[in-house]
């Protein structure tokens, strides 16, 4: 549990740390008075501890800047902000939106400089808080700026002398006085900007809420009682409502900024960035199914083995007529199992069942039966899937600092899967809140598990336990060539998924203009003419990030699209999809002699003869020479 709030969630990267560096600007060696947090424009800031807000503006070279005093010595300050939500003055707690990531200042691109002193002098703030520290998992003190505190409070309507508002009257921050805005008068210990209640006063105002932003000479605190003005609407309301006793609570989001006839709110609170996920409850436990087939041994005999499991825990293997098709694809879809049993009177199974199978001794597939079709009474056609099947689920989910194997085994947790070696990714997706299938999430982490290191994963269920592992790991000593398939197939295509121009868009709601942004690869271009790939980006990405991201949707997409498909090669159960064989093809316009990714796999087995076709590429689609 943290004691203070990490004040970036959605940073991609720490650009530069504390200490000394050389300046990106003046290229000379500075002190670097905080770290800088790499994120896109527009990203919210949360304060990183409860306190007051000490500056709220302009700040020299960094830019719009916010300094908060948290007590105790410590003060903390956000540099090169886009806008700022809180004024100098005013109560903030830990985690509080205090203003968003931009590029003002002496900055080269979107970040915010996150810096803090103790006692005047400069610390590091890693010291005191790190990415893990969520709002989630703070255990600092609750109270702070907006805080709520209670007190006995002296409430007395004012209006400006002869209904003259429009002549001038101002406020003590220099501002015209707007009924329509509940502004009123407080003590000096009141900062401008904190927001007052009314209770108490059995009048239409209690639960309206005002927000300091005047003085006065006998607006004080007298034997523990808060002197208050509210401004009124007309110079006759002030005269009916007088003074009222009453209580006043102190900061707090409020309650209302206006009234009814009953005193309730109409001020309509402003919605919040949806950040997080929280399951609020559930009906009904989770079901568990008994598999007492995961612990059946193979009984090592020769050919084809298949055991399906029923309800009641009995083990049968079904005579098969026909085929049994093994299919495997690299990414997006569980492998499947078909086949088709004769119907006996003992035969007895129903979908969701588990099914295994095995080839001369070998694990081939652990699966459940989702299928079931018969076209007599004797034969039944049955398709099993095996674990993957269940990331085709939707759901909704948000996660910060998590890498994608964390992600991985998070969603096998919440649906009951098996694991079995899932390599560490490394790279901790800052934050993300997904919405769609379990697919969609994966693929997401995967996506920008590649786009930051360059390293490439393979998901797939080894036998009824989910594995993740790097695609270099996964190279067979398995050579095919002419020889080695009863045939082949290969197209060449520039016509679909080929692309010489990146443009990424993005709509900026600062300034009311969609910004594109535009990588071409030349070369490509006077070969093939422009083939442009556009997507509209949900959320603004710094320049650098957008480079990046640019530069790893040309890597995959610039390139021709060919496939080679292998037909009846000599089976091997190794060869599934996401693996890699070694193949060797004169193609007419291009030789290989590589190794070659997996695509897909069907492996067929009929009557003792088993062959497999194989649908090859490179790892972005590319064959190498």
């Amino acid at each position: 549990m943290g004691k203070y709030v990490w004040p970036c969630p959605s940073y991609s990267r720490m650009s530069s740390g504390y200490g000394n560096r050389v300046h990106p600007i003046y290229g000379t060696v500075k002190f670097h008075d905080g770290v800088d947090l790499a994120a896109a424009s527009g990203v919210p800031i949360l304060a990183f501890g409860s306190g007051t807000v000490t500056v709220s503006g302009l700040n020299g070279g960094y830019g719009n800047y916010i300094s908060i005093n948290h007590g105790g010595g410590l003060m903390s300050f956000y540099g090169h902000c886009s806008k700022l939500y809180v004024s100098k003055g005013a109560k903030v707690t830990a985690g509080q939106k205090i203003a968003a990531v931009g590029t003002t200042g002496n900055s080269t691109g979107c970040h915010l400089h996150f810096g803090m002193h103790l006692n005047g002098s400069s610390v590091n703030p890693l010291n005191y808080v790190s990415s893990k520290d969520t709002v989630s998992n703070y255990s600092g003190a609750k109270s702070g700026g907006t805080a709520t505190n209670t007190v006995k409070a002296l409430f007395t309507a004012y209006y400006p002398a002869n209904n003259a508002m429009e002549g001038g009257f101002l406020d003590a921050l220099g501002n015209k006085l707007d009924p329509s805005k509940h502004t009123c008068a407080a003590p000096p210990s009141v900062p401008f900007g904190t927001k007052i209640t009314v209770q108490g006063t059995g009048t239409a105002l209690d639960g309206v809420t005002y927000t300091v932003n005047d003085r006065g000479g006998m607006i004080q605190i007298a034997n523990g009682m808060y002197h208050f003005d509210l401004l009124m609407s007309s110079n006759a309301e002030c005269n009916r409502w007088g003074k009222k006793y009453g209580k006043a609570v102190i900061g707090g989001s409020g309650g209302s900024s206006g009234s009814t006839s009953s005193g309730t709110s109409t001020e309509k609170e402003k919605k919040k960035d949806i950040t997080t996920v929280v399951v609020k409850s559930v009906t009904g436990a989770a079901g568990t199914r008994k598999e007492i087939l995961r612990d059946v041994p193979s009984c090592q005999m020769p050919g084809a083995e298949l055991i399906i499991q029923n309800r009641n825990g009995q083990l049968q293997q079904p005579m098969i007529e026909g085929d049994i098709v093994w299919e495997t694809t690299r990414s997006g879809a569980a492998s499947s199992l078909t086949f088709t049993v004769v119907k006996d009177d003992t035969l007895n199974f129903h979908e969701g069942n588990p099914v295994s199978f095995r080839f001369n001794g070998a694990n081939v597939f652990y699966g459940y039966v989702f299928k079931k079709s018969r076209s007599d009474n004797r034969l039944i056609k049955v398709t099993a899937h095996d674990q993957l099947r269940y990331f085709k689920n939707k759901d909704t989910i948000s996660y910060t600092n998590k890498t994608y194997a964390d992600v991985l085994k998070m969603l096998a947790a919440d649906y009951g899967l098996k694991v079995g070696t899932v390599t560490d990714t490394k790279y901790k997706i800052p934050q993300r809140i997904e919405e769609g299938t379990l697919f969609d999430m994966l693929g997401n982490a995967s996506d920008l598990t590649i786009i930051n290191t360059g390293e490439v994963y393979v998901l797939y269920d080894d036998f009824g336990k989910l594995c993740l592992k790097p695609y270099e790991s996964l190279l067979l000593p398995l050579y095919i060539d002419e020889d080695t398939a009863q045939g082949y197939s290969y197209t060449s295509s520039i016509d679909s998924d080929v692309y010489n121009r990146i443009k990424l868009a993005w709509d900026n709601d600062e300034t009311g203009v969609r910004e594109v942004h535009v990588m071409n690869n030349t070369a490509s271009q006077s070969k093939w003419g422009t083939l442009q790939y556009y997507e509209k980006l949900d959320n603004a990405l710094n320049t650098a990030d957008l480079q990046t991201k640019a530069k790893a949707l040309m890597n995959y997409y610039n390139v021709i699209h060919r496939e080679l498909t292998m037909q009846k090669v000599f089976g091997d159960v190794r060869a599934r999809a996401g693996t890699s064989v070694c193949v060797g093809m004169g193609l007419g316009d291009i030789n290989i002699k590589n190794y070659m990714c997996v695509e897909k796999a069907k492996h067929t087995f009929s009557n003792g003869l088993y062959t497999m076709d194989l649908y090859l590429s490179g790892i972005r689609g590319e064959f190498s020479a």
